[in-house]
């Protein structure tokens, strides 16, 4: 490893050999405490399914936001290996490369305790995106003439690439990020922003289109390579563009990638393709994937008939007609208008302590404080992604200017004593932007419960959560179990047998 190398912490001392077994992912299934407490009955769903012989859970843990420096996603992912999750779905460029990395820790430690083994784990990652870390080692290469072919310069601080030397690159340090001699599915991530950026710079469509399936198809031949060598079992695609009108400029047409796939298994004489995955968005208000507009074919129905497994991103992070972000987030138990009334009772305390707290401070000496950066946006955030990006770019940095005024000024111990209320004050925030947006989910609900009244007292994240498990019917839905808590909500999708979904009746669940 060379010591300039930017990820040289994030890499596990030792790599370990093996992928995900049918014999092991049924012992795992065997012993599994969802297994014993979901046994597929009348009244309840089975919590995992078969996919080319591998027992695979239901839902998957999703890495997405996920990192070395919170204690509360590595003890979220222990459990839910404890639990009986085992598929991981995780990608190069998530936290920086801390995402592999904390599951390479936690796996690599749940083996030495005997706790697991390798191949009880369904393991995904994925590549594509040039950004942090990745970006400054293509950036330095790029000073000297040995930049990575085919790089698409999408926009400042994200460059997108799928071509086989960046690609080897990208597994190479996916592998001892992980600490993995193997993982079982490698992605091509989001390689739609060829797409993105020919549209935006005014290619005709059919010139574009035609270099984007060759870019996929010579990716494909060198994933088939990798095969051979034993560092992947499968490989596929996540697109964001799979559910979209196929007439779009963007959309990535399954069908012909399918076509890509076989012909490289003609030319290079294989028994299988090893293009077995698809990962794409679906969830209450995106339901694309359910609609038949595929030559007379929905996603669903091409995926299941080429016995591809399916992967679902986003499924409580909705995206409206509108645009708008949605957390799908709603308990019909809850009192909304009573619980939001108290909560703001509380940061009006907070409001009130801050004005007399900064006394310390001369007058006109600071422009900002934490009331004047939050309470006029109360009522705007769309969902918690929304304040928690408003808290990182807005917030924060204002504060942090404010709090060292406050130790200049006042000392050590009133910046402690500052800080010490801010945090209070910030779980009040969260819980303030989730009650005023209930109501829209209150909607929802209703609407969900009038055409399926089966899930009448169901929360909506369960809800949401059991309707991807009957359209997917064989699939596996990514979920960012984050916090133990999450982990634990997850399981009450499983409370109740399959439903028969009507693609019709999604239609009308929009907000």
């Amino acid at each position: 490893m060379n010591s300039s190398d930017p990820f040289q912490n994030l890499y596990q001392k030792s790599i370990r050999n093996g992928s995900a077994t049918p014999e092991a992912t049924k012992e795992y299934f065997e012993h599994s405490p969802l297994q014993k407490k979901y046994k597929e009955g009348k009244n309840l769903l089975n919590p995992y399914f078969t996919f080319r012989g591998r027992i695979l859970s239901r839902i998957a843990f999703g890495c997405y936001r996920v990192g070395l420096e919170s204690p509360e996603h590595k003890k979220a992912l222990e459990l839910s290996f404890q639990e009986g999750f085992n598929v991981v779905d995780t990608s190069s460029n998530y936290g920086n490369g801390e995402s592999e990395s904390l599951v390479g820790r936690v796996l690599a430690a749940k083996i030495e305790s005997g706790e697991l083994k390798r191949e009880n784990v369904f393991m995904i990652t994925k590549s594509g995106y040039i950004q942090g870390k990745n970006l400054q080692i293509v950036s330095e290469l790029e000073k000297t003439n040995r930049g990575f072919p085919e790089i698409t310069y999408y926009q400042e601080g994200c460059y997108h690439c799928i071509h086989p030397e960046f690609l080897e690159d990208q597994l190479a340090r996916s592998l001892k990020r992980l600490g993995l001699e193997t993982v079982d599915v490698f992605l091509l991530h989001n390689p739609e922003y060829f797409l993105m950026d020919r549209e935006k710079h005014n290619v005709p469509e059919t010139k574009a289109k035609e270099e984007y399936y060759k870019r996929i198809k010579n990716a494909f031949v060198f994933l088939e390579q990798k095969r051979k060598e034993g560092k992947i079992q499968f490989y596929g695609i996540s697109s964001n563009t799979f559910p979209e009108n196929p007439e779009k400029y963007t959309a990535t047409s399954l069908l012909k990638v399918l076509d890509l796939a076989k012909e490289v298994r003609t030319e290079l004489g294989l028994e299988e393709s090893g293009f077995a995955v698809v990962q794409f968005p679906a969830n209450l208000l995106e339901s694309g994937f359910l609609e038949k507009k595929f030559d007379g074919k929905s996603l669903i129905e091409i995926i299941e008939s080429n016995g591809l497994l399916p992967l679902v991103n986003r499924p409580l992070n909705a995206i409206s007609s509108q645009g708008s972000i949605f957390r799908l987030s709603y308990d019909p138990k809850e009192s909304q208008d009573e619980e939001l009334k108290n909560i703001k009772g509380k940061l009006d305390a907070v409001y009130f302590w801050e004005e007399e707290f900064l006394q310390i401070l001369p007058p006109g000496s600071f422009k900002y404080t934490f009331r004047t950066v939050t309470e006029p946006y109360l009522n705007q955030f769309q969902n918690q992604d929304h304040l928690t990006q408003f808290l990182e770019r807005t917030v924060i940095p204002i504060l942090q200017q404010l709090i060292a005024q406050i130790e200049r000024i006042a000392g050590n111990q009133k910046q402690t004593e500052y800080i010490e209320r801010l945090n209070e004050a910030l779980p009040l925030l969260e819980k303030y932007v989730h009650f005023h947006n209930i109501q829209n989910s209150h909607i929802l609900y209703e609407k969900i419960v009038k055409f399926y009244p089966q899930y009448q007292g169901w929360n909506l994240s369960g809800t949401a959560l059991h309707l991807l498990h009957s359209s997917l019917k064989e699939g596996v839905v990514l979920l960012g179990m984050r916090k133990k808590s999450y982990v634990q909500d997850a399981e009450t999708s499983f409370s109740a047998p399959l439903t028969t979904i009507q693609e019709k009746d999604w239609k009308q669940f929009e907000v």
